[in-house]
């Protein structure tokens, strides 16, 4: 499956969203403060953010902005309880949005949906026709 980086500041719920990611075949990364996210992304091989705000209005934003001007930028996910936090995913441009509190279910079902995504297609020219047919 795919790499998650995980965000959230409740050491409790993290356990348990990591632990449902990790049950369905994701390796997992965890961190607890919105600004160890950037560095984790630039090491590369992250294939989805998962962002738990308990304030969305407060960094996410600025934090969304930062990731997608990186290169092979990974999907955001919001996750959050605020009233604000569905406009604010929408104009960050979010993958998705989980409203808090989330089953754990949610969260592997929205990351497996996302990892999906990433799945690249190659298209091979070995057909003399000059057909193409994709390789997976």
């Amino acid at each position: 499956m795919g790499s998650i980086l995980l965000v959230e500041a409740d050491p409790v719920i993290s356990d348990q969203w990591a632990a449902a990611l990790s049950a369905a075949g994701h390796s997992v990364l965890t961190a607890v403060l919105t600004r160890e996210v950037l560095p984790v992304i630039r090491e590369g091989g992250i294939d989805a953010v998962m962002i738990a705000a308990y304030d969305p209005r407060v960094g996410i934003i600025e934090l969304a902005r930062s990731i997608e001007a990186l290169p092979d930028a990974p999907p955001i996910v919001l996750i959050s309880g605020s009233p604000e936090a569905p406009e604010i995913s929408a104009r960050i441009g979010a993958a998705a949005f989980l409203a808090k509190p989330c089953d754990p279910v949610d969260l592997v079902t929205v990351a497996n949906r996302l990892v999906g995504a990433v799945r690249p297609v190659r298209i091979v020219e070995d057909d003399p026709s000059g057909r193409s047919r994709p390789l997976i």
